[in-house]
């Protein structure tokens, strides 16, 4: 995982809270890195793969700094809360997807999901549309970068979603 990876475009000035972070692992969250409420709990984790999903995830935000848990204490971790409307940045999981304007227009208005198969966070674009997606293409990005734009969808956040922890 890269700081880069997930880029915030708008707000240009998100909040930030501070969250609990359950033991078990060292720095469990790094700055960059997507953040979800743990079900059930008072603690918050790195989102994994193939998320957020509508209906199933509180993503809390993007972390603004390194976790501070350790193997044997929990620990806190500051994040830029997101409520829905905000636009990220992120690499597509398969270049090609997104090397042209075309190519990201094309995509407007699906509704996609993040990808971790690498070490990298990327935006799983070639898998089409996914109902439940917890992000939108917006049809902007950065085709010489592979990046595309993508708008937060307020029922996959904390403060949107509607499902029972």
């Amino acid at each position: 995982m890269s700081k880069g990876d997930i880029k915030i475009v708008e707000p240009k000035d998100l909040s930030t809270r501070v969250f609990q972070v359950a033991s078990g692992a060292l720095t469990s969250i790094l700055a960059g890195e997507p953040v979800v409420a743990t079900a059930g709990t008072a603690t918050v984790a790195k989102m994994s793969d193939g998320k957020p999903v509508v209906g199933t995830d509180y993503l809390i935000g993007i972390a603004s700094e390194d976790s501070t848990d350790t193997v044997a204490a929990a620990g806190t971790v500051q994040v830029y809360v997101l409520r829905g409307g905000e636009i990220l940045s992120l690499k597509t999981k398969v270049a090609g997807t997104s090397d042209t304007l075309s190519e990201i227009r094309a995509l407007a208005n699906d509704h996609l999901v993040m990808d971790l198969t690498s070490s990298a966070w990327t935006l799983d674009a070639a898998a089409g549309h996914v109902v439940s997606g917890g992000l939108i293409a917006t049809g902007e990005g950065e085709p010489e970068n592979s990046r595309m734009y993508v708008l937060v969808r307020s029922a996959a956040t904390q403060v949107g979603c509607d499902i029972a922890a």
